[in-house]
């Protein structure tokens, strides 16, 4: 997916790229790469990063240093042959060791590699855990891992590096790709009041013709912004249903939660392949917090048969009630098998993974028989999951999470 990109790089509509000096960037932008794939990516992100006007430099991790005014630090890495550090990041442990920062870094690390390997982005791993250990590092974003430089994760990765640091960084390729979404306009036929936690359902119905289905992505383009945002949809009939929190400094979350019945948005529908659901699982156990959980309910009003559990994870009773009419309606047709609500404010005060962590044999049964697990919501909430589901594998199943992605068990859409 990344073929092309650098010589799109060199042109880059045009606009001129300087890189800083190491002794004025503030974001340093490290990267471990065997073939020059990752190095690519790098070189979009770090000119997605100058585009904001930040003083950004790249360079390989075995020649990390001390930069004086550096307050960032992003890792992009791959792994090569059994985990091991690809060639130019064969020293960086020593280095790393050796170097004392300016002042505290905040840190995210990306990994890239193949679930086809069983320790997939095990470098990646290392550096995060190397970093997260040392006093002079604060993590950022979780750990995130992009199997087969995968667009639609390396695109989540994209955007919660946005939400959290308040930037709109580009890469070049995915603008490019952008540009062959066809925009439509998309009336609102309902949208429900802000729950506790300023989150609403809207209901939109597209005013052309438009192939969509539950999984795939909405992409809006707010007003004074060149970076779309990207909502999980559920096809209810010939409608499309969004779950939106409303974030105060958003620029698309307000506009969206402030829609009234008959207004007209213009939006593109995006394919997800990825994250359709599993129609050849015997069973499917559907994961999600907060607003992740919307994707499902369509995919819920699809079901014909199969075994479904959703685990979904909020703060309060009343942050659900947005949802309960689909629930409700899936138990009513059979299609939905079993329900439950994890509440991090109130009773047990649980997160999903812990839930998780109390039903192994569940899990390893469900793996074990050829079923498929999802998981949409947070990045955060994703981590946590797939750790605890791998400790799972490997203790009850002797056989590490990664196997079970490769057989294209875990489909994951998360932000």
């Amino acid at each position: 997916m990344f073929s092309g990109l650098s010589k799109r790089l060199k042109k880059d509509n045009g606009v001129a790229f300087n890189p800083s000096s190491k002794e004025e960037a503030e974001f340093i932008l490290l990267v471990g790469s065997e073939t020059g794939n990752t190095k690519t990516i790098a070189n979009g992100f770090l000119r997605g990063l100058a585009s904001q006007g930040k003083k950004v430099v790249m360079d390989d991790l075995d020649n990390y240093d001390v930069y004086p005014k550096a307050t960032h630090l992003i890792v992009f890495t791959s792994s090569f042959g059994d985990g091991d550090a690809p060639g130019n990041a064969t020293s960086f442990e020593e280095v790393f060791a050796k170097v004392s920062p300016a002042q505290n870094l905040k840190f995210a690390v990306v990994g890239f590699g193949s679930t086809v390997y069983p320790n997939f982005c095990q470098f990646a791993i290392d550096v995060d855990r190397m970093l997260e250990e040392h006093a002079s590092y604060t993590r950022i974003t979780p750990l995130v891992k992009i199997n087969e430089q995968s667009q639609a994760e390396f695109r989540n990765w994209l955007s919660l590096w946005n939400q959290t640091t308040q930037m709109e960084a580009e890469l070049l390729l995915l603008k490019d790709k952008r540009k062959r979404l066809k925009y439509i306009p998309f009336k609102v036929v309902e949208r429900s009041d802000l729950n506790i936690d300023d989150t609403s359902v809207i209901r939109l119905r597209p005013q052309k013709r438009a192939k969509f289905k539950s999984g795939d992505l909405l992409s809006i383009l707010p007003e004074n912004s060149q970076r779309p945002r990207l909502y999980s949809i559920a096809r209810i009939d010939n409608d499309i249903l969004l779950s939106v929190r409303k974030h105060p400094s958003g620029l698309c979350s307000p506009m969206l939660c402030g829609l009234g019945k008959g207004d007209i948005i213009n939006a593109a529908v995006e394919k997800n392949s990825k994250f359709h659901f599993p129609i050849e699982a015997p069973s499917v156990w559907m994961i999600a917090n907060g607003t992740g959980i919307a994707p499902y309910l369509g995919m819920l009003k699809e079901n014909s048969g199969a075994l479904i559990q959703l685990t979904w994870g909020g703060r309060t009773e009343s942050s659900f009630e947005c949802y309960k009419g689909y629930i409700q309606e899936a138990y009513d047709f059979n299609r939905l098998e079993e329900f439950e609500v994890v509440l991090s404010r109130e009773g047990e005060k649980q997160y999903v993974q812990d839930r998780l962590k109390s039903q192994e044999d569940k899990v390893a049964q469900l793996f074990d028989e050829g079923g498929a697990v999802m998981i949409c919501g947070s990045m955060a909430m994703q981590e946590e999951v797939l750790k605890a589901m791998d400790n799972i594998t490997i203790s009850k199943l002797d056989q590490p999470l990664s196997v079970f992605q490769e057989n294209g068990q875990v489909l994951k859409d998360c932000y």
